[in-house]
Order: structure tokens, then sequence, then C-alpha cells
């Protein structure tokens, strides 16, 4: 809120100075002088612009923890974390993307439904600079075997697993609901080899992974879903498209965009 301009509306609004047609506005001297003695006035004007002032705090609140996020991103550069990236599990996006996002999820997680919009839109706002690696912190049975499904189907096709997590994060409800009945109706809507489907399903080593996903969120101290490591940076809750684009802007040296 501009002090000249705050003058301008002190006056127009409660008459206080002469009218100003054909006179100079008051200086900015003569308005702090002004509102010091009579602070009341600025809360009588801002009473008359209730909506507007709240427009401005929040604002002001997003602008604050954006600056804290920059930060945070700052210092989890200098100290990156490493997540496991085992070349057999599906990596979405572009292999020569300079930054990794590597997501630990539930399947039937609300939040995390927000999480995966995000996702969907960054990967396609960015197919070069961002690529992306699911991991599972499934909360129940149902979204253990979810994430079996998608681990299982990416070994056949990682087209058809993203297309997997895409379906399933927009029906997240009807899944929740029957269960994997609904999860069969969408492997057959992709035409997954439903015999090579049932034999990697019986794979151990899938059932590893998940443990160890576990293992390794524990180990970075990430409770809850869904949590992200980008760029080897902490991300928790669904992150904005913001949020990546400034660990992408920060890792390499890009002018910030100005808040």
């Amino acid at each position: 809120m501009h002090l000249r301009w705050l003058g301008v509306v002190i006056v127009a609004c409660l008459g206080l100075l002469p009218a100003l047609a054909g006179a100079q506005p008051p200086s900015d001297d003569q308005i702090k002088a002004y509102l010091q003695k009579h602070p009341e006035v600025i809360l009588e004007v801002l009473s008359q612009h209730k909506v507007e002032l709240y427009n401005l705090v929040m604002a002001g609140r997003e602008v604050r923890q954006r600056l804290i996020w920059r930060e945070n991103i700052r210092r989890g550069l200098a100290n990156p974390l490493a997540p496991r990236v085992d070349p057999k599990r599906v990596v979405v996006g572009d292999a020569q993307a300079k930054v990794l996002v590597v997501e630990y999820t539930d399947f039937l997680c609300p939040s995390c439904r927000q999480a995966a919009s995000n996702l969907e839109r960054l990967m396609a706002k960015h197919p070069k600079r961002f690529k992306l690696l699911v991991k599972h912190l499934p909360g129940s049975d149902l979204a253990r075997q979810v994430a079996l499904y998608y681990e299982a189907i990416g070994r056949q096709s990682p087209a058809k697993a993203w297309r997997f997590y895409q379906e399933v994060f927009h029906n997240q409800d009807l899944i929740a609901e029957r269960g994997l009945a609904e999860v069969q109706a969408l492997v057959k809507r992709l035409k997954i080899d439903p015999a090579r489907l049932t034999r990697d399903l019986a794979d151990k080593a899938l059932a590893k992974r998940l443990e160890d996903d576990q293992a390794e969120s524990k180990a970075f101290k990430l409770a809850g879903t869904p949590a992200f490591v980008t760029g080897g940076v902490v991300m928790r809750g669904p992150a904005p498209l913001a949020a990546f684009e400034d660990v992408w802007a920060i890792s390499q040296g890009e002018k910030l965009e100005p808040l």
C-alpha cells in the first residue's frame, strides 16, 4: 500500500484536508506526521476496505512462506539427500532431465491425490527438466496391493505404469469403495498382459521394494504422505508447481521469479 496513495484515500474518505482540486497532493512527510498524530485514521480507512485488506494480508503471507521455502531449498541443496535409484524401477519422464523428483505416496491418500495432480501438471509443463520416481508408503492393505500393481505393470510398460498411476488417483474414491475389482477393471482397460501380471505380482522382489521404500522414508524422517525428495531437497505435503520450479531455478543458478 503506497504511502502517497494512502494519504489521498484518507483525504478523500474523511475530508480532513481541503479539497484537492487544483492542489498539490500531500507530501510523504505531511502524511507521516498526520498519521502519527491520528493513527485512528488508518483503522477507519481500512475498516472500509476489509476485503482488500484481507487479500493484502494473504498475499503478504504467501510471499513470506515462499521466501522461507526458498531459504529451505538453499539449505537442502547444501546438504542433499540421496534416495536409492534402482535402475529396474520406473522413472517417468526424460532420462536426461536434470532434477529427479522422488515421491513417497499412498494411492488411497486424499492429499496424495492432490500431489499427483500437481505432478501431472509439472511433468506436462517441464518434460525436459524433471523426471519422477514413485515410491510407496501404503497405509492400508488395499493401498499396498495397488502399489504392487504399479510396480508389476512397470515391468511390462513404464508408459502404462504412469497411466495406471494417473487413473488410480483420478478414480481413487471408486477404488476405495470397490477394492481390487476396480483396479482389475483398470488393468483390463490398459491391456496389461494378465499372465505376466499375475507372475510379477507374486514376485517377492516387488514386496521388498515397498519395504525398502518405507525404510528409506524412515531414515529421511518423512512422516506421512505425500512427501518428496526433489533434487535432494525434502518437500512435505502436496507441493505446488512453484515449489518444484524454485528447486529447479536455485539448483541451476537461474534467476528466481520475483515475488
